[in-house]
């Protein structure tokens, strides 16, 4: 930014400090440049708090406003602020001419890297077109690649709507085709799910600041075996079948960080109702919490919990067994397998209609972590219980685990651990690890 302030400067001595709420400044013209396929309607909101502005402070500080405001537009690869003296017949005693230049995003974008999944990691390969009708509309197709769980494939159109009088709930629609493969090795069978996705998503602060989003759904599932020694309680689910659903999700989040928070509370919320068409139906819903509460030198107190219920509709008696819940695993009961803590049939995990488990975790810093300084704050040591159970909602045949571990932070996304777990309480048919657990993921219990 440059800038070329009026009165008094020119008494001033080198390294003194101004005052600049004390100097006026009035805001006359407003120039956004670099716009190739962008429509003037969409940056003319960046212009707004800059004509309010009654002093240089307040100038310039709007001035960054206007500029963060149009990178959140996601047309821009960068932008610059340059103010300016107002010149001309029209200028005012203490006018400013403020100019907002910016280089648009290529018509093309391509982009590769790794993705983490909720105890997975896959390949992942991305062709964007950005802003194609000139208002923020993209266009995208989606691929990733994961050797153990799931490989999809997409083709999303988004539209924002930041540049409305919305501008503070961050409207957005956007409608995709899907196709994606889902593996439970578990259970020894796979679903392919193809169909289309609309979604609506927006942020309401009403005393609270909530992220909102409505989908509706409707795709073909095609469950298969991954083996021939596959009990018939999950044969009989084979074959492709039709879903149509409404999904709504709520989340609440006031968190001081997403991978190691010291301090806040994430609630969240996903209701689905399947059965408005096809031949699946059901309910589900499931509620995540996290309270963080720091104490002293570094240490935080944590405790999670989740909760899940999949019920029958009027319409059908039988539950889609890949909608069922697994429990056990790095990401929700330590100690236990991934769906190792749930009903089994021939010994083979079947997934449950209700789940709970909770975990109280004590945070701390890496001893010498001043020594590492900046490398330390990538890790973190953690003690932990988790406690849980499936289709039952008292601790009678409970589970339990205890242990220590040391925590990785990738990027401020997800994070990997490394455990040590010793399980307490457990049930003949379950699937312990007594030792060593690995996990990665972005949401833990």
């Amino acid at each position: 930014m440059s800038q070329q302030t009026r009165g008094g400067a020119a008494g001033k001595e080198p390294g003194s400090k101004y005052d600049l709420t004390k100097i006026g400044a009035r805001v006359d013209r407003v120039n956004v440049s670099g716009l190739l396929r962008t429509h003037n309607d969409y940056v003319m909101r960046a212009a707004e708090g800059l004509f309010k502005a009654n002093n240089f402070q307040q100038l310039m500080l709007e001035a960054m406003s206007a500029k963060s405001y149009l990178h959140e537009l996601g047309i821009f690869k960068d932008v610059s602020v340059h103010i300016d003296i107002s010149r001309g017949p029209d200028a005012s005693p203490q006018g400013y001419e403020v100019t907002l230049k910016g280089k648009e995003l290529s018509r093309v974008i391509g982009s590769a890297g790794t993705e983490v999944g909720q105890n997975e990691g896959s390949l992942r390969t991305e062709l964007t077109i950005p802003n194609i009708l000139g208002r923020g509309e993209s266009i995208s197709l989606q691929g990733s690649y994961s050797s153990t769980r799931a490989n999809d494939l997409q083709l999303k159109f988004w539209k924002p709507f930041f540049h409305t009088r919305f501008r503070e709930n961050r409207p957005e629609l956007s409608f995709s085709i899907f196709r994606n493969t889902d593996r439970f090795d578990i259970s020894s069978f796979q679903t392919i799910n193809m169909g289309y996705l609309i979604d609506f998503s927006a942020h309401t602060q009403l005393g609270v600041d909530l992220t909102h989003s409505l989908q509706y759904e409707n795709s073909i599932r095609d469950l298969g075996l991954l083996n021939k020694s596959v009990p018939f309680a999950i044969r009989d689910h084979c074959g492709p079948k039709l879903a149509s659903l409404v999904r709504y999700s709520v989340v609440y989040d006031n968190r001081d960080g997403t991978v190691f928070p010291t301090r806040g509370l994430l609630l969240k919320s996903i209701n689905e109702y399947c059965g408005l068409g096809g031949n699946v139906a059901y309910t589900s819903s499931t509620a995540h919490a996290e309270v963080n509460v720091p104490l002293f030198a570094g240490f935080v107190a944590q405790f999670c919990g989740r909760v899940g219920v999949v019920r029958e509709t009027k319409q059908t008696t039988t539950l889609p067994i890949n909608n069922l819940f697994y429990c056990g695993g790095p990401l929700t009961l330590r100690g236990f397998k991934y769906g190792g803590a749930g009903p089994v049939i021939d010994g083979t995990a079947i997934g449950a209609q209700t789940f709970w488990c909770t975990g109280a975790h004590l945070w701390a810093p890496l001893p010498f972590a001043g020594v590492f300084k900046g490398l330390a704050n990538n890790f973190r040591m953690h003690f932990f219980y988790n406690v849980g159970n499936s289709n039952s909602w008292t601790t009678d045949n409970m589970r339990s685990a205890f242990g220590m571990g040391l925590a990785l932070k990738l990027a401020e996304r997800a994070r990997i651990e490394l455990n040590y777990c010793v399980p307490v309480r457990r049930q003949l048919t379950d699937k312990v690890l007594n030792g060593f657990q690995f996990g990665i993921g972005y949401e833990f219990v």
